[in-house]
């Protein structure tokens, strides 16, 4: 049976929403899926990624056994090569974001705990690693890096952190409340 590309992205997109409901969210929050606080049942942390990784699984269903072009090629190397390309882009930028304001807090001689919550820490690990995957994807995508990927990445961090961050006091952007 030869996949074509829609199904061949339909098995990918299956196997990720599968290990993000089953493993990665479970294990990587604090709670289940819905906990039980004071006799009331409310949403746990897993609830979010859960939710993404069924809508994963939803797509991937939906490519394996949706309408399917006959003229479509099966696909080569080039197909799995930028997959996978996207992938290591993805797992770069988070640890970019992860380690990078405690590993320029460190250059500086400081503990980064205590200026997790403050600028322009708070947004140091995040700014670098969401511009970096912003930018790369739209580099690797288009083939080239341009200004205007960089400034889409720019833009995009900026609006998140204007969208999520400042609307909120006790919100930590990801890394900083896992640091």
């Amino acid at each position: 049976m030869r996949l074509s590309q829609n199904q061949f992205l339909g098995i990918l997109c299956l196997l990720f929403g599968g290990l993000l409901i089953l493993v990665w969210a479970p294990l990587d929050s604090g709670n289940w899926y819905v906990v039980q606080v004071r006799g009331k049942y409310s949403i746990g942390d897993s609830m979010a990624p859960a939710f993404a990784g069924a809508i994963f699984l939803v797509s991937g269903l939906m490519m394996l056994f949706g309408p399917q072009n006959d003229d479509e090629p099966a696909p080569d190397r080039s197909d799995v090569t930028f997959i996978f390309g996207i992938l290591a882009t993805i797992v770069v930028g988070l640890v970019i974001m992860r380690f990078g304001g405690p590993a320029a807090a460190a250059v500086l001689g400081l503990e980064y705990r205590p200026l997790r919550d403050s600028v322009p820490w708070k947004f140091l690990g995040f700014g670098l690693g969401g511009f970096y995957m912003v930018a790369t994807l739209v580099a690797f995508v288009e083939g080239r890096l341009t200004w205007r990927a960089m400034a889409t990445g720019i833009g995009a961090v900026l609006l998140i952190i204007v969208l999520y961050d400042l609307p909120f006091e006790d919100l930590l952007l990801p890394p900083n409340g896992d640091v």
